[in-house]
């Protein structure tokens, strides 16, 4: 009994620590990320006397458990269960911090791109030295079209996923938001010259 209030301590620990993030890793690169959720879960495993391994799979084991109960309290569709099972039977615990925040960024960045009439190429040469608002300045355009233009598609996408009621609104509200900060930053981040 005792063995498995530690265990479901350890799994929403671990889970809230991936799904949460927080503000402790709000100023941080994606790749410190990724190491501090490595480090806080060898913590876990240590702390309950298990391998980093078996609290993995102890996590796993659980997040699966809740898929198939959304399933039969016909929250989710069979589709989006197998869809989710596939995703927790494929992915570690930690990995993907650093391959989602880049690839958030690159579509940002793409998208940014196209407003400014470059493909991703130009956009690359064009940046080192130099940020997003100067180059948007420098080509007559205004910032604040640049920085609608860069959230655009994530508002698309999120509208889409509240009217199928993948996510709530409330949700939608809070990542948007958090997009439109990151988008804030982006645009007056001067780019390391090469």
């Amino acid at each position: 009994m005792r063995t498995n209030r530690y265990v479901a301590a350890a799994a929403t620990g671990a889970v809230a620590l991936l799904l949460g993030g927080g503000a402790a890793f709000a100023g941080q690169s994606a790749e410190d990320k990724g190491a501090r959720c490595e480090a806080r879960l060898a913590k876990i495993a240590e702390k309950q006397g298990l391998t980093v391994a078996e609290v993995a799979a102890r996590v796993t084991e659980r997040l699966t458990a809740r898929v198939d109960a959304a399933l039969q309290a016909g929250r989710i569709t069979p589709e989006r269960a197998a869809m989710l099972k596939e995703r927790i039977a494929e992915g570690s615990l930690c990995k993907g911090h650093a391959l989602r925040a880049r690839l958030g960024r690159h579509r940002l960045l793409a998208a940014a791109a196209e407003f400014l009439g470059l493909d991703r190429a130009e956009l690359r040469a064009a940046l080192p030295g130099t940020s997003l608002s100067a180059l948007a300045e420098k080509q007559g355009k205004s910032v604040a079209d640049l920085k609608t233009a860069m959230v655009a598609p994530v508002k698309a996408k999120l509208a889409k996923a509240v009217e199928e009621n993948r996510i709530s609104q409330e949700r939608a509200d809070r990542l948007l938001e958090r997009i439109e900060n990151r988008v804030d930053r982006i645009v007056v981040k001067t780019f390391p010259a090469r």
